[in-house]
């Protein structure tokens, strides 16, 4: 080859390379522009979500309001999208987890009593319910009908669809379940809100108790557990107070804490800015005990 040949093919080497390179560099400053952009959105759908947070509190605090119902022994409010200007926007859940069964905190007897609700067979539920308890107690000594493996957590669910890794557990029987069991809360039940299949799970309480409980909600709250007794005929009443003491240590009859789910955002763009709030309801307002920022 003659040295133009040579010359040439330089040439268009070091063409090639510098075209590589600066086709490297738009790359790179595309990406650094996308990824600010993106820190921008994502600031101001964080912003969008506190001013959320804040709209939630005063609406609180200001009766007669979308929260009203909750007030009234409601289970879930809602603050639908809220337009907060120059295209961000906002939404809220208020949910009060007393009106499920806290999987971390309840009993044998209570988890059976829910379970049956749903699954109708009481050998399955003695399973379910064992595997469950061994999955979520620290030793490593399985129960009857339980299930002490390796996989097993030895400690509390995070949420209530890690049962799926449960033994015995399905995705479809852990969404029949869902609507019953949570993993917030304190792990008392809110009588004036709870529905029939968690109610039935208190100490003390029949099948009248439970029906005088849910045809009282469209009056008036109940107050405390004598207000409820003085409702019911000898029979349940004399139970009720039979376990008196077990019922007031698992019962409330207003909610003791809220969880609220705040989301910011900018309308245009898939982010989205989330935390959840663990709130203590208290003269007039809402004291957050915990955040979780996602």
């Amino acid at each position: 080859m003659s040295r133009r040949g040579f010359a040439l093919l330089a040439v268009l080497w070091t063409l090639t390379a510098v075209t590589v390179l600066t086709a490297a560099a738009f790359a790179g400053a595309r990406l650094g522009s996308t990824t600010t952009r993106n820190r921008v959105l994502l600031a101001r759908a964080a912003w969008a979500r506190e001013a959320c947070a804040e709209i939630l509190q005063a609406r609180w605090a200001s009766p007669p309001d979308p929260l009203s119902a909750m007030r009234r022994g409601g289970t879930t409010a809602t603050l639908d999208s809220v337009d907060l200007g120059r295209g961000t926007w906002c939404s809220a859940t208020l949910e009060d987890p007393s009106v499920k069964l806290n999987l971390n905190l309840a009993d044998r007897p209570a988890l059976v009593t829910v379970f049956q609700a749903v699954v109708h067979r009481a050998a399955l539920v003695d399973s379910l319910v064992d595997a469950l308890l061994d999955w979520r107690d620290p030793d490593a000594v399985p129960r009857p009908f339980g299930d002490e493996s390796s996989g097993n957590r030895n400690g509390p669910f995070a949420d209530v669809w890690e049962l799926r890794y449960v033994r015995g557990f399905t995705d479809s029987l852990v969404a029949e379940l869902t609507p019953f069991l949570t993993t917030r809360g304190t792990g008392a039940i809110n009588v004036n809100a709870a529905p029939r299949e968690v109610l039935a799970a208190l100490p003390g309480i029949t099948e009248e108790t439970v029906s005088v409980l849910l045809m009282h909600r469209g009056s008036a709250m109940l107050a405390n557990a004598d207000a409820l007794a003085g409702l019911l005929s000898p029979s349940a009443r004399a139970t009720l107070l039979a376990s008196y003491p077990e019922f007031v240590r698992a019962a409330v009859f207003a909610p003791p804490q809220l969880v609220g789910v705040v989301t910011g955002g900018v309308r245009g763009t898939p982010i989205t800015a989330r935390v959840t709030l663990m709130t203590v309801p208290v003269a007039g307002r809402l004291a957050v005990i915990r955040r979780e920022t996602e």
